[in-house]
């Protein structure tokens, strides 16, 4: 068995300008890291070590936005940017090696806005939710992996949660020849939605997220050059096969 932990980075909602003073991200990423159960706990340790090494409390949910952030005191002296980045460099190689596979979903909202195919914010997600079941079903077919999967995503707000979880369904059923082969045997049919804070997989997902996101939105490619790998690749190419860039038309 194996868990899917899905995060996102970008905002979902629709934008037609590329004038980045709107404060409304141009591109929209959902991530998926995807760890088998025999995998998880030199996973989780590897993760938390960078925790209890750097932070005076390493029961917290550390995002790669880097926001709230308490230092242990003997490094309150550092550069806190260089500090930062030291970090970040050190949960990515950590991603590298552990044993797990990534996978991606890239919309850039502003040509699918203009040509009317996302007219609402919920269309944003039921293209990522598919895309991203598409990127692991690839994988699943092509080497002939028969593992069940859970599929864990981060809690929020009731209503949140509730849209997201329709959202999820609505992918699924109407896309049924998209997704062949997705069924109760390979993936839970529902989310489970989790808190993130004491869910390690989630905050791993918000790494990969942000690194592809500052990919594209910020050309930023540091730490996505450095998660490439980990992306299953089919004749040698992991673009439309385990990351999927939803055509712009």
């Amino acid at each position: 068995m194996s868990i899917l932990y899905i995060d996102e980075s970008g905002t979902d909602a629709l934008k037609k300008s590329t004038d980045i003073r709107e404060g409304n991200s141009k591109y929209f990423i959902m991530a998926g890291i995807l760890i088998e159960t025999k995998d998880l706990e030199d996973a989780f340790y590897r993760f938390d070590a960078i925790k209890d090494k750097y932070f005076k409390d390493k029961i917290f949910e550390l995002k790669s936005s880097f926001k709230n952030l308490h230092f242990k005191e003997e490094y309150s002296k550092f550069n806190q940017n260089e500090l930062k980045q030291t970090i970040k460099t050190e949960v990515y190689s950590a991603i590298q090696e552990t044993n797990c596979l990534l996978f991606g979903v890239q919309i850039n909202k502003v040509p699918l806005c203009d040509k009317g195919i996302l007219k609402n914010k919920n269309e944003t997600y039921h293209l990522a939710f598919l895309n991203i079941l598409r990127a692991v079903l690839n994988y699943k077919k092509s080497h002939a992996n028969n593992d069940n999967i859970i599929i864990m995503l981060d809690s929020r707000e009731n209503q949140h949660n509730k849209r997201m979880y329709k959202l999820y369904r609505e992918a699924v059923e109407q896309h049924s020849e998209q997704l062949k082969g997705f069924n109760s045997r390979d993936f839970s049919p529902t989310l489970n939605f989790v808190d993130s804070s004491y869910t390690f997989g989630v905050q791993l997902a918000d790494f990969v997220a942000g690194a592809l996101w500052r990919g594209v939105e910020k050309d930023d490619k540091k730490y996505s050059r450095m998660l490439k790998e980990k992306f299953p690749t089919n004749n040698g190419e992991f673009v439309k096969f385990s990351y999927i860039v939803v055509p712009e038309f």
